[in-house]
């Protein structure tokens, strides 16, 4: 019985327990959606033809400046789809 459950009153065996195995989340692969440039130089930043490497702020992988281009253009690409299947009006 935890401090919570002795102060509100509650009777015993209220403890999270953790997920079963088969209810445990799969590993979703990072979609690298949200890259941050870096540039080498102070005097380059801001001019995207001196990006030296870009880093995903959700896994923290570091990218050179094609991949990160090329990331950051399909994430692009997965908005504008789901925005256009949103604006679609439901069928029903």
């Amino acid at each position: 019985m935890g401090f919570l459950d002795k102060l509100f009153g509650r009777k015993g065996g209220s403890e999270t327990l953790p997920p079963k195995e088969d209810e445990a989340l799969p590993d979703v692969p990072c979609p690298h959606g949200s890259l941050v440039a870096h540039w080498d130089e102070p005097q380059a930043m801001g001019k995207s033809d001196a990006i030296s490497y870009y880093v995903c702020e959700s896994c923290g992988e570091r990218f050179s400046r094609e991949q990160g281009q090329r990331f950051m253009t399909e994430a692009a690409e997965r908005v504008r789809i789901a925005e256009e299947e949103r604006a679609q009006p439901s069928e029903g």
